[in-house]
């Protein structure tokens, strides 16, 4: 059976137009895609496009790629170039009037670290969107980061100084060593001076007030003294080498000051001690010799009140000088018309040293403060004022010659111990003396009565010995500040004086010496003896007097004798050794120390350790004596042999010339000492010299009509050394006796007589030249010296040499 035809309706469209289809899809797609991420081309003009790839330059916002750069094209007027940058779809908002632009490059300095990314991808350009609604696509391309935003979070406020220091963008701002902000930009203003911008970081924006202080930190300050060392100040190692500020808010000004806001305007100081706070005063002085602008000092009992700031000289007949002083808030009531003000300065004299700290840390202002209306404008004292008592005692005025080294506040002193002060001084008024005003505090009024003895004491006390040294205290005290003992002598029996009124008045004694001759009753219990002297060397008052090297009494005084050519010296020997003293006493200075060195050895002659240190007296007693009474007179000889010798012979000696003799020189015989040359002057025609000597009274018979002097000194020559011994001792006068009577005039021989000086046989030899013959030269007979040459000259004739020989006496 046949099936029916199904007859079937051919499809309009094909399969294979399927593919066409999805492939136009695809384009689609792809169209949309290419214009949906299709970058915005733009132009930006740098000076410069170091760093720069083609391709491979990314232009960055906050480290998210926002496009690239495509072309590098110098401009026509070849001052910069070009760079054209495809810039991604989603940064069309970002592209305004106002962005920034700027290529990043690897820094790296003290201070910051910054693009060290680039170090490996190489440079990039970094972006800041604007604010503006206006698009853009050219732009004008920066140096480097922009200024911050005026709406960035934080204090952005303006700093003004004359000088840009060291500081650069990007410099730190610091508080007490913690970075708080930096430097974003600075510029020169219309009136040359620099203007930075500097911007505070949020969480220290509080700390900035409108009294907070600005100073540059850059660098490093040095600033000290020998005695407290110097101070080394800088902010960090980042603030010097890179520069960078510090800031700071007086604790004055920390509750008054307000906190500051954006834009406000500070003042940026040179350094730390130019930024300091304080109230501003001048003070005119006479000189302005060691005031040193920031270095010295306003000084009140020892705190440190305020800085002289500048020094100006004044147009007046003077020349002085006016100093502007920044003194402390906290000081500032001192602003009164009764207040004084005068220069400390160091002062060094035969008296002692006095104001010993400006020696160290150089003259300060120092003032006391007083009443009246307000004044910033003064004139320097030139010393203290009376200082008011600060202990209740008693008031006494001393009656001087001179102030000494006296000032306000010098101690009174008792037995090293101090009772009182000095508080007022000033001229009597005849313009002769000087009033003293001292207070004895209420603990010690007990201790001035009516006879009651002051002295100004100063300078060093020392007692010293080989066993011992000691210092006064109390005088090395009055070195510094001078001051003033007081003493009650002691009175007959045991009365005691009454005791002193309030305003009694007493005169002052320049030393305890003084006071001891005009208080007979301070002097201790002995001696009392006078002593004649031509100088007084290195003796001094409290200089020992010694008997063989242990002290039996001290010097008590000097004074000129009445012809003004010699001193008197007032000497106590002590009670216990009076008897030592009789009057055939001889005493003589032992100050120092004498060596005498020869061949066999040395010889070194002193006192105690205080008469080498401090002068002193010794003496000796050659005979029996009487017993002497109080006053006696001697003489005091200059050394120990002229002592020993005082009741020798004088002899005068005449010389060609002083070659080889001295004071001291000695005379011998037969090698002993017998006496020394005490001095030495020319002879009246000028052409000789005349030794003056003196020699022991036993050896009278040495010294006759016939007897001879010679002088003995080293003599070397190829023949030999002649009195060797000289040459360390020194030369001496030597003495062969003679016969005839005595005499006490001699001429020295210029050559010392032989052995046989008193015989012999003398002889001429007549001989061509003289060979290796001299003076002195020996004469032999089987190799004994039997004679010596004693001259050597020309014949008469000329033709031959003359030697004349002395043989000696058998």
């Amino acid at each position: 059976m046949e099936q029916p035809t199904v007859i079937l309706k051919k499809c309009s469209l094909s399969p294979i137009w399927i593919l066409p289809l999805i492939a136009l899809g695809i384009g689609a797609w792809l169209l949309y895609s290419s214009y949906r991420d299709a970058g915005i081309k733009c132009t930006i003009h740098f000076d410069n496009a170091e760093g720069v790839t083609v391709d491979k330059t990314e232009v960055r916002y906050k480290g998210v790629a926002m496009g690239l750069v495509k072309d590098v094209t110098v401009d026509k007027n070849l001052q910069g170039v070009n760079l054209l940058v495809m810039m991604k779809r989603k940064a069309r908002s970002s592209l305004v009037a106002d962005s920034k632009f700027w290529i990043v490059r690897p820094e790296i300095s003290a201070g910051r670290v910054s693009g060290l990314g680039t170090l490996l991808s190489g440079s990039y350009i970094a972006m800041r969107p604007g604010t503006s609604t206006v698009a853009a696509t050219h732009f004008q391309g920066l140096s480097g980061p922009p200024a911050l935003s005026p709406h960035t979070p934080g204090l952005n406020i303006i700093l003004k100084a004359d000088a840009l220091f060291s500081l650069q963008r990007g410099s730190p701002v610091y508080s007490r060593n913690l970075k708080i902000g930096e430097v974003q930009d600075y510029h020169l203003a219309r009136d040359n001076s620099i203007v930075i911008d500097v911007h505070i970081r949020p969480k220290f924006s509080r700390l900035i007030r409108t009294g907070t202080r600005f100073w540059n930190s850059s660098g490093i300050s040095i600033e000290g003294n020998l005695q407290s060392g110097f101070n080394l100040r800088t902010a960090s190692l980042a603030a010097l080498i890179y520069g960078g500020l510090s800031c700071g808010t007086p604790a004055s000004l920390r509750a008054s000051s307000p906190q500051a806001v954006n834009g406000q305007s500070f003042t940026l100081y040179r350094d730390f001690d130019a930024a300091q706070y304080g109230l501003p005063m001048t003070l005119k002085l006479v000189s302005g010799n060691g005031i040193i602008e920031g270095k010295t000092r306003v000084m009140y009992q020892g705190i440190k009140a305020g800085v002289v700031k500048k020094i100006t000289i004044n147009n007046d007949k003077i020349h002085s000088v006016t100093a502007e002083i920044l003194l402390d808030p906290r000081v500032g009531d001192i602003l009164r018309e009764g207040t004084r003000f005068w220069v400390i300065r160091p002062r060094i004299s035969i008296d002692g040293i006095r104001n010993l700290d400006a020696i160290l840390f150089g003259p300060y202002i120092s003032f006391q403060p007083g009443n009246g209306k307000f004044r910033d404008h003064f004139t320097a004292q030139s010393g203290p004022m009376p200082r008011p008592a600060r202990r209740p005692g008693r008031h006494y005025t001393l009656v001087a010659k001179n102030g000494g080294s006296l000032e306000v506040g010098s101690p009174v002193l008792y037995k090293k111990m101090v009772v009182g002060e000095i508080n007022t001084l000033a001229l009597a008024a005849d313009g002769e003396s000087l009033r003293v005003g001292i207070l004895v505090y209420d603990d010690f009024t007990h201790l001035v009565r009516k006879d009651s003895v002051f002295w100004d004491v100063s300078g060093i006390s020392v007692d010293a010995g080989l066993s011992h040294f000691k210092l006064n205290i109390a005088s090395v005290k009055s070195i510094l500040d001078g001051g003033v003992a007081l003493v009650n002598p002691a009175a007959p029996g045991s009365r005691r004086a009454a005791p002193a009124a309030a305003g009694a008045r007493f005169k002052l004694f320049a030393g305890y010496a003084a006071a001891v001759r005009a208080r007979p009753g301070l002097r201790p219990r002995g001696l009392s003896l006078r002593l004649a002297a031509d100088s007084s060397h290195s003796l001094q008052t409290g200089s020992p007097v010694l008997f063989k090297n242990i002290t039996v009494g001290e010097i008590t005084g000097f004074e000129l004798n009445r012809d003004h050519r010699g001193l008197l010296l007032d000497i106590l020997i002590y009670r216990k050794y009076a008897g030592l003293v009789r009057s055939s006493t001889r005493f003589y200075n032992c100050s120092g120390f004498s060596i005498n060195m020869g061949l066999r050895g040395v010889d070194v002659r002193a006192g105690s350790l205080k008469s080498v240190v401090a002068g002193g007296i010794s003496f000796f007693t050659p005979g029996p004596g009487t017993k002497v009474k109080p006053g006696r007179k001697f003489v005091l000889y200059g050394d120990y042999d002229t002592a020993r010798l005082n009741d020798g012979i004088h002899l005068t000696i005449h010389l060609d010339r002083a070659a080889g003799v001295r004071a001291g020189t000695p005379v011998k015989f037969k090698g002993l000492e017998i006496g020394l040359v005490e001095k030495l002057r020319f002879s009246p025609d000028m052409r000789g010299v005349i030794a003056d000597c003196l020699v022991r009274k036993d050896t009278a018979a040495l010294f006759r009509d016939h007897s001879r002097l010679a002088l003995v000194r080293p003599k070397i020559s190829l023949s030999g050394i002649q009195h060797l011994e000289t040459i360390v001792t020194g030369s001496y006068i030597n003495v062969i006796p003679g016969t005839g009577n005595r005499r006490t005039d001699f001429t020295i021989l210029s050559v010392p007589p032989g052995p046989d000086a008193a015989g012999g046989l003398n002889i001429v030899l007549e001989t061509p030249r003289p060979g290796s013959l001299s003076e002195n030269s020996p004469v032999y007979y089987r190799q004994v010296q039997v004679g010596r040459v004693t001259g050597i000259g020309l014949s008469p004739t000329a033709r031959k040499v003359w030697v004349r020989v002395k043989i000696y006496a058998a």
